[in-house]
């Protein structure tokens, strides 16, 4: 058996999120249709994990086994050839089939952008857009979630009860760039919705609507009804997988 390890980027405003859901148009349901069409096999894929609808991917890693051995190039020209122009496989290697996508990563980075530039009709599928929004009290802000928490109170409401909601920031950082707000997180893993969650709570606190300690009432009372929104999720990429 041979596994094949590929990193895929893609612009997810058009789809219904990475997972497959029955017949909507999904990553997962284009690289496997695209796999198909190129093997004419069923093959199972193993996503590092699952990003939400709208969601990008700089860096999305994905794994399958075949039983034949294929080169390399030849599989990632043959997906491309196959996929649609917003999802692009950047590269492609044979690892040991000790690795795993998933379960072999160490760390993922999301990468969250607000724009507070001048009206532009092509930024607002890859950006929030967002003004006066007050940088420091967010800088403070966002600290907070560093560490290990159970971050159940920014997860989604529909989590499954028996998932491990305990979870590790490693690092967390806010950037300007141009008109852009550049927030990054880097942890261990990261819940459904909880970015989303956490930047809809730093976002009421950089318009001032909120304090820093409401991030600390939300942890501890571990309940998403009180941790305000979702953002968005087209300012959202999954910008790196760490291995």
């Amino acid at each position: 058996m041979y596994r094949y390890k590929c990193i895929v980027a893609y612009d997810g405003y058009n789809y219904m999120g990475f997972q497959i859901q029955n017949d909507l148009n999904t990553i997962e349901l284009q690289l496997k249709q695209a796999l198909y069409k190129m093997l004419a096999l069923d093959i199972k894929i193993y996503p590092s994990g699952r990003t939400d609808r709208y969601v990008h991917a700089i860096n999305q890693v994905f794994h399958f086994d075949l039983e034949k051995n294929i080169p390399t190039m030849g599989i990632l020209r043959g997906l491309n050839s196959y996929l649609p122009k917003d999802i692009r496989i950047k590269s492609v290697e044979l690892v040991d089939e000790s690795f795993h996508s998933r379960f072999s990563a160490k760390s993922k980075e999301y990468r969250y952008y607000v724009y507070q530039g001048s009206d532009n009709p092509f930024i607002m599928r890859y950006a929030l857009v967002l003004r006066n929004l007050n940088i420091d009290k967010m800088q403070e802000a966002i600290k907070l979630f560093e560490g290990k928490h159970d971050f159940k109170g920014f997860a989604s409401a529909s989590i499954d009860p028996r998932k491990d909601t305990n979870k590790t920031i490693f690092h967390t950082e806010i950037n300007l760039k141009g008109d852009f707000i550049e927030f990054i997180f880097i942890g261990s893993g990261f819940l459904k919705y909880q970015i989303r969650r956490m930047m809809g709570l730093l976002i009421e606190i950089g318009l001032g609507r909120e304090t820093k300690d409401k991030i600390v009432e939300v942890l501890q009372k571990k309940d998403p009804s009180i941790s305000h929104k979702v953002c968005d999720g087209y300012g959202l990429y999954l910008y790196n997988v760490n291995y």
